[in-house]
């Protein structure tokens, strides 16, 4: 019984990390490629005391939709969501490193400010439209972008397959039957990845 124990005790502390620990990971599911969208889910912790709102900041190139939307994920409330410039948020002073004044930002106002010794969980759930970055090309879906976190989850839309990859990946099917490709990125830069898929014959 006490050898078990020893084998055990690595692979649950494993398993539990702390909250804070959990941004590493982001999801992309793909629509119909002739959209050009996809939806992001990504989660992130706020710890900087006096901070009132979160931001999630879009790429150049990239629309990102009206329909975004930020969750505390410690009361499972949403947030009054909105867009608002780059300069902005550079006024606001929560971020090292300034954005671009003319970018486009998600923020999601918190009921309160952050206070001593607390912190907020936040989910960012978005779509963009990137007509560069997503599109077919002689019948076959292209999806182009570059992954900076460690673990990035990529779900094709239903009825296609994967087809040709520039970066490992381990591939799985979801509940649905999707192709979801899972990458993994150990470096310290980004991970640069082009998805080929095609339709499935019927």
């Amino acid at each position: 019984m006490k050898m078990l124990w020893l084998f055990l005790i690595p692979a649950l502390s494993f398993g539990q990390f702390h909250r804070a620990e959990q941004d590493r990971e982001i999801r992309y599911w793909l629509e119909a490629p002739d959209t050009h969208v996809f939806r992001i889910s990504h989660d992130f912790t706020i710890t900087r005391v006096g901070q009132k709102s979160a931001h999630s900041f879009v790429r150049k190139g990239s629309t990102v939709n009206a329909d975004a939307k930020m969750y505390n994920l410690d009361t499972g409330q949403p947030l009054p969501t909105k867009n608002v410039s780059g300069k902005s948020v550079n006024e606001l002073g929560y971020y090292p490193t300034p954005t671009e004044d003319d970018s486009v930002v998600v923020q999601g106002d918190l009921p309160k400010p952050v206070g001593e010794n607390e912190s907020v969980r936040i989910r960012c759930v978005e779509s963009y439209t990137d007509a560069a970055g997503y599109y077919v090309k002689d019948g076959e879906l292209v999806w182009s972008r570059t992954l900076g976190r460690p673990l990035n989850y990529v779900t094709l839309p239903v009825g296609w397959m994967l087809t040709r990859l520039n970066s490992p990946a381990i591939v799985t099917l979801d509940s649905e039957g999707r192709v979801t490709l899972r990458f993994t990125n150990i470096r310290n830069d980004n991970l640069a990845v082009t998805i080929y898929a095609r339709k499935r014959e019927r």
